[in-house]
């Protein structure tokens, strides 16, 4: 096998899949970084903040600051930003709808998912 180079560790390399919502279009989401996935985990006593970092995120096209990710979430209903989380979480690996790896452990445990 062979062995992976600095440059290739450190270039951006994320999965990405489109959510469709009736009414709206389609909403390119990305997985999150490790480095993301930590942050938004630190805030699991924040429920509200939590969610709306991980879709700030996790949405990938149209590009949303954090105070248009809020206003987002406040003017379409519960089921939209769930099904946008639920292809987020499973990009990333995580959750219930995560696609496995061959990693041990991947997607599992109590605090996998946003």
């Amino acid at each position: 096998m062979e062995r992976a180079n600095k440059n290739a560790m450190l270039a951006l390399n994320l999965r990405t899949g489109e959510v469709e919502i009736e009414g709206l279009g389609a909403i390119l989401c990305r997985e999150l970084t490790r480095f993301e996935m930590v942050e938004v985990q630190g805030l699991e006593a924040d429920r509200q903040a939590q969610d709306a970092r991980a879709l700030f995120f996790g949405i990938a096209d149209p590009e949303l600051t954090m105070d248009e990710v809020a206003a987002f979430r406040k003017a379409w209903g519960n089921a939209v930003c769930e099904r946008i989380a639920r292809k987020v979480n499973e990009l990333s690996g995580i959750g219930k709808d995560a696609a496995k790896s061959d990693l041990h452990g991947d997607g599992a445990g109590p605090d996998a998912g946003i």
